[in-house]
């Protein structure tokens, strides 16, 4: 199955390096501005229910968010064109990022397209080659405590590079732990904890140091909101799906409202003919 999104107001021209789309049968091409003269353009995507809400605190292990957002129903083509759009993102990213506690909730996440079968995967990586992005996105990892398990794979993974972004602490703790036997490099933005500064900082780094000019977070909620508050999350994908997600079911729910969607410029509206359940937008929250 090919579930196409189709977007209204995507204006943004695609990078003029390579193809239109790597695939024109099953994504829309993809466009962004020029990123910052001193640091990427940041980027978001996340799922959300039909009122708002994308996490909450897991009650056990059985309890995912997202599956339940999703509607459980990983077969439904709204549920495909949101993974072949999360994929798109990623081979439009120079580094893919994600919080400690996102990793910790799936630990063999690694921020790659090639995950994705039905020669998806392959079409994206020709789409990369043809802008000069290296085969595989640098992987960022935010982590205050520097608590995370180096034998995860994204920390094992061959020609896989990756960056912490984390505290003194932090840093001291993944160095006990062999940081520096591995390809790990790790940033400091802040004394006892992540600051809005250091993360900006740490951003510039990743601009000057390891050429990043696009950058695609994948969460969580929290890492979004640190990002929001620091100035520099600049636009968030949202899919949201036809599930309502009652939150006095749910500890410590966290809504699209709590990292600046919907309070910033909706850009572009996009569905899927075969799944009328499933809405993606693109708002767009610092203008460039």
């Amino acid at each position: 199955m090919r579930a196409r999104i189709s977007w209204h107001g995507n204006v943004e021209p695609p990078d003029a390096r390579g193809p239109m789309s790597p695939d024109a049968d099953r994504l829309a091409p993809l466009g962004f501005p020029p990123p910052w003269p001193a640091r990427p353009w940041i980027y978001a995507n996340v799922i959300a229910s039909r009122n708002g809400i994308v996490t909450w605190k897991r009650a056990d292990a059985r309890d995912d968010p997202v599956r339940a957002i999703a509607g459980g129903d990983v077969t439904r083509p709204g549920r495909l064109a949101d993974l072949q759009l999360m994929r798109h993102l990623r081979a439009c990213a120079d580094a893919v990022s994600v919080g400690a506690q996102t990793l910790r909730d799936h630990p063999d996440f690694i921020g790659t397209h090639e995950d994705i079968g039905d020669g998806l995967g392959e079409a994206l990586s020709r789409f990369r080659a043809s802008q000069g992005r290296r085969r595989l996105p640098l992987q960022v990892v935010y982590s205050g405590s520097g608590r995370l398990d180096l034998d995860a794979p994204i920390f094992n993974t061959p020609d896989l590079a990756v960056i912490i972004v984390t505290t003194d602490p932090g840093g001291r703790l993944l160095r006990s732990r062999g940081s520096e036997e591995r390809p790990i490099t790790v940033l400091v933005a802040g004394q006892e904890e992540i600051e809005p500064t250091g993360l900006v900082r740490s951003h510039e780094r990743l601009a000057a140091e390891f050429g990043v000019r696009y950058l695609d977070c994948e969460g969580g909620a929290m890492t979004l909101e640190s990002l929001h508050a620091a100035g520099i999350l600049d636009e968030i994908f949202v899919t949201v799906t036809d599930v309502h997600v009652e939150p006095a079911e749910h500890a410590a729910v966290k809504g699209i409202a709590s990292f600046g969607a919907e309070a910033g410029r909706l850009i572009a509206e996009g569905r899927t003919a075969a799944d009328g359940g499933y809405l993606f937008r693109r708002w767009r929250v610092n203008e460039r």
